[in-house]
């Protein structure tokens, strides 16, 4: 059987109503990217979740009539919804295998191992099994990496430690498995933090990982804060940060663009010893000690 890929072209206020609707018109897939090099979505925006320039793939069936869908999408949503389409003709395939195929197991540092469900990577170091979902996080993105190398590079053994943002529960997990004592997972979205719970209870990691929203817990000052999201949250947690640490106490920042490094250091700098950034890509993670 032969399928249709439709491409719009479209930005962050109508990418989740075209996501419902095609959904509703019998979409089988639907997936949001950026559609140019703009990395990031823009922080400013409250609740904004995509990217300025957004290009939205549904997969359809080969019988669908795409004149008459994008008439429909039109009429709902509007002129403006929709900057541009394209349509293609795929050839049918294991589509389950090929998403498979583009996962497999991550080493860092022969130290730890983020495998798939499905692949068996017959390590002997510490394996975090961990599938791809909705919540950001499973070692493939150059700020995650940075981070877990960091902790890997670095003695856990009895620490407290917070992930902060906590999204799948993978820093957290790698955090637990190289001999943290207690580990919180905090985040404020609640289908990270349902992805988060379900992570650490199949890798067996729940009685050293705690998983809350921030306002639902009382967070004691942790030896280690890591905390990966985005520039202008990271800026404003700085007085949360500070609190939940104690003199000495190490803070990894990531989630940080290269060009933004600098203005997070400022920040900082009021309250933490900062080293030099480590960039990766176009990426950067910060490291400091609590004043």
């Amino acid at each position: 059987m032969s399928w249709l890929q439709l491409e719009l072209e479209t930005n962050q206020v109508f990418g989740e109503e075209l996501s419902v609707l095609l959904e509703e018109f019998g979409a089988i897939s639907i997936s949001l990217t950026a559609s140019s090099d703009e990395p990031i979505f823009d922080e400013d925006a409250e609740n904004n979740t995509l990217w300025d320039k957004t290009k939205l793939t549904a997969l359809l069936n080969s019988k669908c009539d795409v004149d008459s869908l994008l008439i429909k999408l039109h009429k709902n949503l509007g002129s403006d919804a929709i900057h541009s389409h394209k349509i293609k003709f795929l050839k049918d395939k294991d589509w389950i295998h090929e998403f498979k195929s583009k996962y497999q197991p991550i080493f860092f540092l022969n130290k730890i191992c983020i495998s798939p469900s499905w692949c068996n990577p017959e390590s002997e170091i510490p394996t975090i099994i961990l599938d791809p979902g909705l919540a950001f996080g499973t070692g493939t993105h150059p700020t995650t990496s940075l981070c877990i190398e960091w902790l890997c590079q670095n003695d856990l053994n009895d620490k407290i430690i917070i992930d902060y943002g906590c999204g799948s529960g993978i820093l957290a997990m790698v955090a637990a498995k190289l001999g943290a004592k207690q580990v919180f997972a905090i985040d404020i979205d609640e289908q990270a933090l349902n992805t988060a719970k379900d992570n650490i209870v199949n890798n067996g990691l729940h009685e050293k990982i705690l998983i809350s929203h921030p306002k639902n817990i009382i967070i004691p000052k942790a030896d280690i804060l890591v905390a990966n999201i985005l520039k202008n949250p990271l800026n404003k947690l700085l007085k949360e940060f500070s609190s939940l640490t104690k003199s000495g106490s190490d803070i990894i920042l990531s989630g940080l663009l290269a060009e933004q490094v600098e203005e997070c250091l400022v920040v900082y700098k009021r309250h933490f010893n900062m080293d030099k950034p480590v960039l990766r890509e176009s990426w950067a993670s910060l490291h400091g000690a609590r004043h």
